[in-house]
């Protein structure tokens, strides 16, 4: 988060800059510009191949876009710097900044929003919850499902909660059904952490029914709670 806000700090900043080059145009050293910037390229290009498999590792990317963005500024400079010593366009310099500004903030702000989504615990993107009931619904004497809740704890991993009501004669092969249920769980949606609790009760009063985060009440008889990682 923190390296994708210093990013649209740095993108403003040279906004900023363009905008009052192109008001105001200011000499530029046409030369100097391509070799800086050419010496620029060839540290970033390597920093970028020794980051170029990210996967889905939140920090290796908002550090592969840095970078990126700082090769993609290099490759920029390049080219307003040749125009600049072929044509004397001394325009050329700040449009060329404002097209890299813009492309480098619609990636921080994507790895902002990730981050700000990991932040917030939000569900993890893609996760059909109604599925994932389901799936714990199909375990064997599996009654319903209350108190189902699911976070993101970072892009690579998510963790769940749930409350499962059992027929009185699951809750002695209790563990069984839940390590069955984290198989399940771990291997269609890829969460890697749960806390499920078992419960056997009578109905709720005056018929309310078990959904999956309607109430949080406790049931008159005893629940046995497994917490599996």
């Amino acid at each position: 988060m923190a390296n994708a806000l210093v990013l649209v700090l740095v993108i403003g900043l040279i906004a900023l800059e363009a905008v009052r080059r192109l008001l105001h145009p200011e000499p530029v050293a046409g030369g100097a510009v391509v070799l800086t910037a050419l010496l620029a390229i060839a540290v970033n290009g390597y920093v970028a191949w020794s980051l170029r498999h990210p996967g889905s590792d939140l920090n290796l990317r908002a550090a592969l876009l840095h970078v990126l963005g700082d090769l993609g500024s290099a490759a920029g400079v390049v080219g307003a710097g040749l125009i600049i010593l072929l044509t004397g366009w001394l325009y050329a310099d700040p449009l060329i900044s404002l097209a890299i500004c813009v492309l480098i903030l619609l990636g921080a702000v994507r790895i902002a929003r990730e981050s700000l989504h990991v932040l917030l615990e939000g569900t993890p993107r893609g996760m059909d919850l109604t599925a994932v009931e389901g799936e714990l619904l199909a375990g064997p004497g599996v009654v319903s499902v209350h108190d189902l809740h699911i976070w993101t704890v970072s892009p690579e991993h998510a963790a769940l909660s749930a409350h499962l009501v059992v027929e009185p004669q699951s809750v002695a092969a209790g563990e069984h059904l839940v390590r069955e249920l984290e198989t399940r769980l771990c291997d269609r949606f890829g969460v890697g952490h749960t806390t499920i609790q078992l419960e056997t009760c009578h109905p709720c009063p005056q018929g309310q029914t078990h959904g999956s985060n309607d109430h949080n009440h406790p049931h008159p008889e005893v629940s046995s709670t497994f917490r599996g990682r």
